[in-house]
């Protein structure tokens, strides 16, 4: 009997062909294809257009950018580094050990994702500043935090939390029966660690990694707090903005972001794409539970997980401290003042929980449904659509903010002013996180559940709705948590899109903090926060066990 070997098909033609056979799959990618035509490369465009010659010359050969280019791959990658270190142990604690205060450990992480990032670097040195209340007054230290080293702690707290949901989200799905098939072949503590844990966890270390990296790249409001004389490529392009009006140099600045972010998403599509990390096959794996660590281990973790948490409980504990005395520190008298007009008499608040709430419902949906036409469909410009959808997040928030007034001023689609486009440039600077969650959840699931789905008479649709979309819900949970609170305390995005009657919390704080109204600034802040609580509640009591939230 003679072999018969059958080749796949592939290439443009074959592609195309696929695409048009689907009327609903070529429906969805010309909506996604006008989409990102329109608002992500024609304001993005549009700002590449100012630079001339001459100040792309000046930016490529004079010191001074170069080294912010340097201070910016250096301190990023290092606070990406321990971020991720950070977030993968307590991810880890959090599915796979039994510790005691495991909800309370998963509340407190979700704590530096709420409070505006000028709030917690500003308590973060005056705990532990030169005249810091912890280092200094309790343990009469003389430290200098502000530079690569300040920036590098504040930048790890800050996107840890991220670090820890998207690796959470991963572990969360594993299933346990490859793990205890290695324990059964014999296979105990690290070895099974590193030889089936780590590996199985790669897709969400690696999405981690890009998400916390382009974030760090990206970040204005920490290096402008704590960085001191230590400028990176983001307050750089801020400064020659806000202080120059060079709108060309500001550009350039923040194209130079890409070229580190483009090289991280190259090398984790690379080793995604090299292996298979398939952990859901819809084989039955009711009662099987995990025994993966020691004793010994898990109260190592446990300790682990108290510090970090006691860490942020202290940097939260100053925002309440300014937000109900009357100037903390100096007079801890008790007063209601700051509350009532930084909470009460205030609409920012408001505003910025209808439009973060709008924002995360946008970016989670939208990040599905690229990430299923990317990983389950072949089509003509996957991979121009997969990094389209990575792009906005790798640069300043200013510079998307700038990109969308000089795109959207006038025109046939004038959004300036409105909170549409506010909105919009939210909605770009949270989409990747949506996305590449959900990219990783997709990696771990395996296509032979939707075509059986499919041999069944379901169509794509049904598929989607009843088959994937339950085996998606921690990384529907994951990406509308994460993108609803980013949204209510974002700033750089923002700072040049709000107007009066469509201020944001977050623009707000930081004008009372340049004004000295740190007490009002941070009750705002506060209420920020609450706000962000009680929304998660409600979420829960209305859709249950459908969503994870607090269990993330």
């Amino acid at each position: 009997m003679s072999e018969i070997s059958l080749k796949e098909k592939k290439g443009l033609k074959f592609d195309l062909k696929n695409v048009i056979k689907e009327p609903a799959l070529l429906i969805v990618l010309l909506i996604l294809a006008l989409t990102f035509i329109i608002f992500i490369l024609y304001p993005f465009l549009k700002v590449l257009s100012i630079p001339n010659k001459a100040e792309w010359v000046r930016v490529f050969t004079e010191k001074e950018f170069l080294v912010d280019f340097a201070h910016t791959m250096f301190s990023s990658l290092l606070a990406t580094t321990s971020a991720i270190v950070i977030g993968f142990i307590y991810a880890y604690a959090m599915n796979y050990t039994d510790i005691p205060g495991k909800k309370f450990f998963r509340i407190i992480a979700l704590i530096p994702i709420m409070a505006p990032s000028v709030i917690t670097g500003l308590a973060f040195i005056m705990l532990f500043g030169r005249r810091g209340f912890i280092t200094y007054h309790l343990l009469n230290l003389k430290v200098d935090l502000y530079g690569w080293v300040g920036l590098w702690i504040v930048q790890t707290i800050a996107f840890f939390p991220l670090a820890y949901m998207t690796i959470s989200g991963v572990l969360k799905s594993i299933s346990p029966n490859l793990e205890l098939a290695a324990q059964n072949l014999g296979a105990r503590g690290f070895t099974l660690f590193r030889t089936v844990t780590l590996k199985l966890a790669t897709p969400g270390i690696l999405s981690a990694f890009l998400l916390v990296a382009i974030n760090a790249f990206a970040d204005f409001g920490n290096p402008m707090l704590v960085g001191g004389n230590y400028r990176v490529l983001a307050t750089e392009a801020y400064m020659q903005v806000t202080g120059n009006w060079d709108m060309g140099v500001a550009a350039i600045l923040s194209v130079m972001l890409v070229i580190p972010t483009l090289i991280v998403f190259l090398i984790q599509k690379y080793y995604l794409d090299r292996k298979s990390y398939v952990t859901v096959t819809g084989k039955p794996v009711a009662g099987l539970k995990r025994d993966a660590v020691s004793p010994l281990v898990k109260w190592i973790l446990f300790i682990i997980c108290s510090i970090v948490a006691l860490i942020i409980i202290l940097i939260f504990a100053v925002i309440i401290g300014y937000a109900v005395t009357k100037n903390f520190g100096v007079n801890n008298t008790f007063t209601l003042y700051n509350i009532k007009e930084g909470i009460l008499n205030s609409s920012a608040i408001k505003n910025s929980w209808i439009l973060a709430l709008a924002t995360a419902i946008i970016t989670t949906i939208l990040g599905l449904v690229i990430a299923f036409v990317v990983s389950r469909k072949r089509f003509p410009g996957k991979g121009a659509m997969d990094f389209l959808a990575m792009l906005p997040v790798s640069l300043p928030g200013t510079f998307i903010g700038l990109a969308l007034i000089l795109a959207f001023n006038d025109g046939p689609l004038p959004l300036t002013g409105t909170a549409a486009i506010v909105v919009l440039g939210m909605s770009l600077r949270q989409l990747p996180v949506g996305y590449r969650n959900a990219i990783s959840a997709f990696k771990q699931i395996d296509k032979s559940i939707e075509e059986a789905s499919t041999n069944l008479g379901a169509n794509s649709v049904v598929t989607f709705r009843k088959v994937v979309m339950p085996m998606l819900k921690n990384a529907f949970s994951t990406s509308f948590v994460y993108s609803f609170m980013k949204s209510m305390n974002t700033l750089s995005t923002v700072i040049f899109l709000v107007v009066p009657q469509w201020m944001l919390a977050s623009v707000k704080i930081l004008s009372l903090s340049d004004h000295g109204f740190y007490g009002v600034a941070s009750a705002t802040a506060l209420g920020m926060v609450l706000t962000i609580l009680i929304t998660f509640g409600i979420v829960k009591l209305i859709f249950r066990n459908k969503i994870n939230i607090f269990e993330l």
